[in-house]
């Protein structure tokens, strides 16, 4: 549930990379925060995990491209089954608008998804050459983005690699909102709340266990993703293996050491 009015902390990450990061609760009861990144290549706009389109999203992509309208917005990439009650208001507003997403969120997705990744790519590395067979030609994909998909995931995971900035994104396959007194972005001063608001109070005590030191959540993490299974610890290992530095998850804050926030919960990766 999204808050009305919907505020957004709106930052850049890199000069083509700009992140929207929003209070959100799960339940209506725990506190999980929610973002949004956009993309900005060849003069196109690029859409990950999209919040409720409206003032903030403006905010967002005129700081990504430096215009004050008409915004070369053309595809949404829908980053698994739950993450996809947004995508309605973009395609709205943007009617020639392709949404990349996984087949198994079909019936999840108010609107048709264009390109639809199947099981026949999963845990497997999803490179040019594959978004090419499942038939997108755009440059701007082709040669900015790779992904993995993890369709044993409760929520149909499709991890994002963006080769530019070395950057890793995913929803829900591992959260950053522990450990309890962390400040979140997604909570701060900026959006209205306190400086000294406990994002982990009351009903959401849970997101305060959301942490590899957690021995409960990385135990849940696994189990999620089913990854004594030989096939997906492959695929974990290939999103393992790209050369990413930060790690953007949907829920919580940005990670700075990535790759060895990822190992603290796959362990076997290496």
């Amino acid at each position: 549930m999204y808050p009305t009015p919907l505020k957004a902390v709106v930052r850049n990450l890199t000069e083509n990379v700009v992140i929207a990061s929003t209070p959100f609760t799960r339940a209506g009861i725990i506190n999980f925060g929610a973002r949004m990144s956009l993309f900005h290549y060849n003069g196109e706009v690029i859409v990950w995990s999209a919040i409720p389109y409206g003032d903030e999203v403006v905010r967002s992509l005129k700081l990504l491209t430096g215009r004050e309208k008409d915004f070369n917005v053309t595809y949404l990439i829908i980053p698994d089954a739950e993450h996809t009650m947004a995508a309605k208001s973009f395609k709205e507003q943007y009617p020639n608008l392709k949404i990349i997403g996984m087949d198994a969120a079909a019936n999840a997705v108010p609107v048709p998804i264009d390109y639809p990744i199947t099981s026949k790519y999963a845990n497997k590395l999803i490179d040019s050459g594959v978004l090419k067979e499942v038939g997108i030609q755009d440059e701007s994909i082709l040669s900015n983005f790779e992904f993995v998909y993890l369709p044993s995931h409760r929520n149909k995971e499709l991890v994002l690699f963006d080769k530019n900035s070395k950057i890793l994104f995913e929803a829900d396959l591992l959260l950053c909102l522990g450990p309890k007194g962390t400040k979140l972005e997604q909570y701060s001063p900026e959006l209205g709340f306190p400086d000294n608001f406990n994002p982990h109070g009351g009903t959401s005590f849970l997101a305060g266990f959301t942490h590899p030191d957690s021995g409960f959540f990385k135990g849940l993490v696994n189990r999620l993703v089913k990854s004594k299974d030989l096939e997906v610890r492959k695929g974990l290992q290939t999103i393992y293996n790209w050369d990413f530095t930060k790690m953007v998850p949907c829920h919580g804050n940005v990670i700075n050491e990535g790759k060895p926030y990822f190992k603290k919960f796959f362990d076997f990766v290496n």
